[in-house]
């Protein structure tokens, strides 16, 4: 708890440097007293404190792939001490080029690549949301704030290479460039299975030249690792990482859904245990019952609303779907929730079709605060702050309950 204080000091700190700031005229001192002090304060405090070791994802699933999947391909879900290389085959040629550098040197690749992404990623969403003034600085402070995302680069996942993708996407379905659009989503589901749900949505919207591109996308690269690596290589990858947690969740701290979230609540679990666990019907019943609200209100609200016509009322469905997708995934692991960077930093902008209000506000900020926080393993004091242990999941809830009453008080409006 202690690092979560220290954490808030920080943020309160690099407000109220800021609103000094403005009010001062010594513009070139203020910029560094300001801006890049706090924020390299807030880089390193947020990369100390995350749990992780270096690159401990890349080490035992990307890193070896690359190799395996041009040396001995049949290897490449054989896994060891906790989750190997859990992609379609195909995915792991990715990561060849870096496979022939030895560990430190690839690692540190790795990490430069993924500190580049974040960057343009901050420049790409400036651009999108057109940023200026303090619009700019909160939305870099956002990105410097955010827990998952320090989680993912120090890991040396993929996950923050993905948002790339996501902006993409975006900036495509502002252009009106809907192929793209499916295009490019095949690409993120392909590499995060929860994004498939975006698929989906379209599907279901009627918007089929997005799920033209989406089907080709899928086809084409599914088929491609096919044809280079055999029908038997993606059957073991099936059975290995999609049937292995078929009903069986995963209870571990930074296991953020509905699955993991319930599994906390009713067993008593190793936070730090990442083995599927066998269930009983208090669990199916709890979960099917979570599930049913949180998709269920979702398709009714959007089902009822008009089609979304105005950009920041399609924006607001994106956001809704690419929430729901974290929060309903049986495996939605705690750095996913930095792709909620994207809403985010569109409301901040006035570019997300919620209604304005004081009360918007406070809740928008409260669930910003839950999905943000160091990603850190907490140990529960008492058992009824056990909770907390999952406050990314309630985060997101809050987000998804603010974006779907936002849909619905726009439902009727052609915006």
């Amino acid at each position: 708890m202690i690092i979560y204080l220290i954490y808030g000091i920080l943020i309160l700190a690099t407000v109220s440097l800021n609103t000094i700031a403005i009010k001062s005229k010594r513009q070139g001192l203020n910029s560094w007293l300001t801006c890049g002090l706090p924020a390299t304060v807030m880089v390193l405090f947020s990369w100390l404190v995350s749990f992780s070791n270096f690159c401990g994802d890349f080490n035992k699933s990307y890193y070896p792939a690359g190799r395996l999947i041009i040396e001995d391909p049949s290897r490449l879900y054989e896994w060891g001490k906790g989750l190997g290389f859990v992609n379609i085959p195909i995915i792991a040629i990715l990561f060849t080029p870096i496979s022939f550098f030895n560990k430190l040197t690839a690692q540190i690749i790795i990490t430069i690549l993924g500190l580049a992404a974040i960057v343009w990623s901050c420049y790409l969403i400036w651009k999108l949301t057109n940023a200026s003034g303090w619009r700019k600085l909160a939305i870099a402070g956002l990105i410097l704030a955010n827990g998952p995302l320090y989680y993912s680069l120090k890991q040396g996942n993929s996950t923050h290479f993905v948002l790339l993708l996501l902006i993409a996407t975006l900036f495509c379905l502002r252009d009106k460039r809907e192929v793209w659009v499916g295009i490019l989503l095949a690409i993120a589901s392909l590499i995060k299975i929860p994004l498939f749900l975006l698929g989906i949505y379209f599907a279901m919207r009627g918007r089929w030249r997005v799920v033209l591109g989406f089907s080709a996308g899928l086809v084409g690269i599914v088929a491609a690792s096919i044809l280079l690596f055999g029908l038997d290589l993606h059957i073991t990858w099936f059975e290995k990482c999609v049937l292995t947690f078929a009903g069986k969740p995963l209870a571990a701290f930074n296991v953020q859904s509905v699955d993991g979230f319930v599994a906390r609540l009713l067993y008593d679990v190793d936070l730090k245990s990442w083995q599927p666990l066998e269930v009983g019907m208090e669990f199916k019943v709890w979960r099917y019952l979570l599930l049913s609200i949180l998709v269920g209100s979702s398709i009714w609200i959007c089902w009822r609303s008009r089609k979304p016509i105005a950009l920041a009322t399609e924006y607001l469905e994106f956001s809704i779907v690419l929430c729901l997708a974290q929060l309903i995934s049986p495996i939605s692991w705690t750095h996913y929730y930095l792709y909620l960077l994207l809403p985010l930093c569109l409301w901040l902008c006035d570019r997300l079709a919620i209604p304005p209000g004081i009360n918007w506000t406070r809740l928008v900020l409260v669930s910003t605060v839950l999905v943000s926080l160091p990603v850190i393993l907490v140990k529960p004091i008492a058992p009824i702050f056990e909770v907390f242990v999952s406050h990314y999941f309630l985060g997101g809830v809050l987000l998804l309950g603010i974006f779907l009453a936002a849909r619905f008080s726009t439902a009727d409006e052609r915006r």
